[in-house]
């Protein structure tokens, strides 16, 4: 019996293997000799800046995510940010109105539409895909890029009211 187990294990180890690396391959950018040597400076960009980001505004996930938006949005507006800096302050963005939905926080629904927008159009102008970016932030990679695939594929949520943005709580 156990060794049924470990062989059924095993079988469904590798079938989850190759449905990854074929979902990958339906993602996967052209590559180029112009992307390979691109895709290092853009991709360290990217990250340093998601990490500052982080550092900077996540404290505010928990307690309000109209103020972590604001923190994020706050980096965004700095002047002389490279595109790779900025897709990398806005894709934490997007990892932390995530982090907002699994606690049910008010408006991160409408954040996390927004980011993976925005983020979808800004890895176009770059040449990335998600495989490319998910890494630049600790975390499972694949559920993450699953979840903005079926985010982008929702129409845009309404906007925040004013009377949902009162009983929100600030610190």
């Amino acid at each position: 019996m156990l060794k049924v187990l470990k062989i059924n294990r095993l079988i469904f180890a590798l079938a989850l293997i190759a449905a990854v690396c074929i979902d990958s391959l339906a993602y996967a950018q052209p590559i180029t000799v112009d992307r390979v040597s691109a895709l290092p400076s853009i991709i360290a960009g990217a990250k340093q800046s998601a990490l500052v980001a982080q550092q900077d505004c996540i404290r505010y996930v928990q307690m309000n995510v109209f103020e972590f938006e604001e923190c994020i949005n706050k980096r965004l507006n700095a002047k002389g940010l490279t595109s790779a800096k900025r897709l990398g302050i806005t894709y934490m963005g997007f990892v932390g109105a995530l982090s907002g939905q699994r606690m049910g926080s008010q408006g991160s629904h409408r954040m996390s539409w927004e980011f993976a927008n925005k983020i979808q159009k800004m890895q176009k102008k770059l040449g990335l895909n998600d495989n490319d970016l998910c890494p630049i932030i600790p975390g499972d990679c694949q559920m993450r890029i699953a979840r903005a695939q079926l985010i982008l594929k929702q129409p845009a949520p309404a906007p925040i009211t004013e009377s949902e943005l009162a009983g929100v709580h600030k610190h």
